[in-house]
């Protein structure tokens, strides 16, 4: 069987919206994700929590861009967790998003949040 299969990425997805719905994430490694948010213009909590809120609300199984099967977390927080990326044309933000996570238990990790610039170059070259 390939892994992540369409039902499995829908229920991680599912978990993740309720998980940012209600406020409950934690960046697994503050000093990269930090400046990836700042260059979304995303400064505060709140605007950092709504942006996250916005792109698992956009993202579906069909967006998944990660391994399969999902590759491993190295990042402390969440090491050794399956990592699920996804890429898609976000809709509110205008532009192509890149955004991968992890679930450890009951806690949701954010990985990595910023625009894709990989199918951009793959478009211009």
């Amino acid at each position: 069987m390939r892994r992540p299969t369409h039902a499995e990425l829908q229920g991680k997805i599912l978990k993740a919206r309720r998980k940012i719905a209600e406020g409950d994430w934690l960046a697994a490694e503050v000093r990269k994700l930090l400046p990836e948010l700042e260059l979304l213009d995303l400064w505060t909590a709140e605007e950092q929590t709504k942006a996250l809120e916005i792109a698992v609300n956009e993202i579906r199984p069909e967006d998944y861009v990660g391994q399969r099967p999902p590759q491993r977390s190295y990042e402390e927080a969440c090491k050794g967790a399956e990592l699920f990326a996804f890429a898609w044309e976000s809709r509110h933000m205008a532009k192509r998003l890149y955004l991968k996570f992890c679930l450890v238990k009951d806690t949701l990790y954010v990985v990595s949040f910023h625009e894709d610039k990989g199918r951009k170059e793959e478009e211009t070259s």
